[in-house]
């Protein structure tokens, strides 16, 4: 008896639209089995941020192309970080949280350094985001105005906000924010 096995992982397709990949068909349906990646649109295609299309592009998972032409991962990060030099570091923040086992969702614009962070366990979807999480890099100041705005918003939202900050290794430390009267 002969026994092969396989290391091969299924490539689904995903195609750079502007600041999105879109996955149609039948693997946007094998997408969405990975996990909580992308949001479904109107003809059932997955739309992917451009830190879940390189989170799973560097897992071998999906392949990108552009107009036919299937990128690398380097590729795919040079062509994002000139559509929006925050790229690099929302792939940094995004991609941790993943390595830790949490479900993370894109913020509410894909121009800000902000995620929505489920509770481990989480079914998202079912229950809300328990967390925002808005990066900084270490060393470049942050406006406390701009900080204070970001603990309201996650209060009036209900959720805790956590900031993560990143070294120049690419290391990512979070904290902890909360805003307290006096």
């Amino acid at each position: 008896m002969l026994i092969t096995l396989s290391n091969s992982k299924p490539q689904i397709k995903g195609e750079v639209r502007e600041k999105f990949v879109i996955v149609k068909g039948e693997d946007a349906i094998r997408v969405r089995q990975l996990g909580y990646y992308g949001e479904v649109d109107e003809r059932g295609n997955v739309v992917l941020d451009p830190v879940e299309a390189a989170y799973l592009l560097e897992r071998g998972l999906l392949t990108v192309e552009v107009e036919g032409k299937p990128l690398s991962f380097s590729e795919f990060t040079s062509l994002m970080l000139n559509r929006n030099p925050k790229f690099w570091l929302r792939y940094l923040i995004y991609s941790d949280l993943k390595k830790r086992g949490y479900i993370v969702k894109p913020g509410f614009s894909t121009d800000e350094v902000e995620f929505r962070l489920y509770r481990r366990g989480a079914e998202a979807g079912r229950e809300g985001a328990k967390y925002i999480v808005f990066g900084v890099v270490e060393g470049e100041p942050i406006d406390l105005r701009t900080l204070i705005e970001k603990a309201r918003e996650a209060r009036n939202l209900r959720k805790e906000l956590i900031t993560a900050i990143i070294d120049a290794q690419g290391e990512v430390c979070y904290y902890s924010v909360t805003l307290s009267e006096l």
